[in-house]
């Protein structure tokens, strides 16, 4: 199975801590939630064409406040957001809510007939996407789409659209490791050399559920079981993996999201990142309009900057990560045509989240590292 870009936390997508766990526990789903079943008000989301009209900018400045759900650094987006209010005019209240327990909170609003949301940037593509099939989102493409890798985008396109890559290569601190020593790849992990000294976040992170996934039919069907006998250590997020990592108290991030290592050179700490040969375990983070929102032009603005070639520049920039848009690059990281990218596509959501599978998930993940 093919799920390839190739040659063309406070963190975001950390997605990790008790929120997560509890939602999953209670509710018995799928993973991040995906299977959580939401009212179904609508079932014509195949069939809702795109809302093609552009934002009246007069009307979005009187519509109050724009609020922003999101799972990304909290100081990341402040800076963000206060850059789109100073081009626009428009205020933007921001709240970080991870997907398990942002979803819980929409369902009861959507029971109440109360939704205040208006867009979310989340790591959940899967739960966003069958908000699509029960026609919650509203359909409206920004300018500029073709610029996106399609697989990048929802299908039929519109709903909710990647606003960056979250890429998880292997990282290291050169003080600890030598780049002669350091693992080349997955396999590598299996070292005796490694054992007691690798880090992972848990088994309520979305991203360690996207790195199972695709690499599921990948790797050996031991290589789970082998792992575990490494005794990895679990971390609620990648920061604390980063941490660890530059006190010398861990000495392989096994999957680290990337813009944890623009962030550990802009505070000048060393850090190399190894792109495992077997290809890089990715999730997309994805951002959508909420068909119940309130303040529909000033959520419309936000996307159009949001996806623009400026604004995924700066976005991106800030916080260190990759765009899906073809005609921007950050600066620092490797191009992404570089790297092998394994992410779930939109044509795998279904499988991707399947309580069955999520199951299998966790009790593989439980005894690598435990919740």
């Amino acid at each position: 199975m093919k799920h390839t870009i190739e040659n063309a936390d406070h963190t975001a997508g950390d997605d990790g801590g008790t929120s997560r766990r509890k939602f999953l526990t209670t509710l018995g789903v799928g993973a991040a939630g995906l299977g959580f079943p939401f009212i179904v008000t609508s079932r014509k989301a195949f069939a809702d064409t795109a809302d093609s009209a552009p934002p009246d900018m007069n009307a979005a400045r009187k519509e109050g406040p724009l609020l922003l759900w999101h799972g990304d650094q909290e100081a990341d987006v402040v800076k963000f957001i206060r850059m789109f209010t100073d081009k626009t005019g428009i205020q933007v209240n921001q709240q970080r809510l991870l997907p398990g327990a942002a979803w819980p909170k929409l369902n009861a609003e959507l029971r109440a007939g109360k939704v205040d949301v208006d867009v979310y940037d989340t790591s959940d593509p899967g739960t966003m996407d069958k908000m699509r099939q029960q026609g919650h989102l509203l359909r409206y493409e920004p300018p500029g789409m073709d610029a996106f890798d399609p697989r990048a985008l929802s299908n039929p396109r519109g709903y909710w659209s990647t606003y960056f890559i979250n890429v998880g290569p292997i990282m290291y601190d050169p003080r600890y490791v030598k780049q002669d020593e350091a693992p080349k790849s997955l396999m590598d992990l299996l070292d005796p050399r490694w054992k007691n000294a690798i880090g992972f976040q848990n088994a309520a992170a979305g991203t360690s559920y996207a790195m199972w996934f695709v690499l599921r039919n990948i790797l050996p069907k031991d290589y789970w079981t082998k792992l575990a006998a490494q005794n990895p250590k679990g971390y609620s997020s990648s920061t604390q993996i980063m941490s660890d990592l530059h006190r010398g108290d861990l000495k392989v991030g096994g999957r680290v999201s990337i813009f944890q290592y623009l962030k550990s050179k802009r505070d000048k700490l060393p850090i190399e990142m190894v792109f495992p040969t077997e290809g890089t375990p990715s999730v997309n983070e994805v951002t959508g309009i909420f068909k119940a929102s309130k303040r529909p032009n000033a959520a419309k603005a936000y996307v159009n900057y949001l996806l623009s070639a400026e604004g995924q520049k700066a976005w991106n920039e800030i916080q260190g990560s990759y765009s899906a848009r073809k005609d921007v690059d950050i600066a620092g990281l490797p191009a992404i045509s570089s790297i092998k990218v394994l992410f779930p596509t939109p044509d795998e959501f279904a499988e991707f989240g399947s309580q069955k599978l999520h199951a299998e998930y966790l009790k593989v993940w439980n005894n690598l590292v435990g919740l």
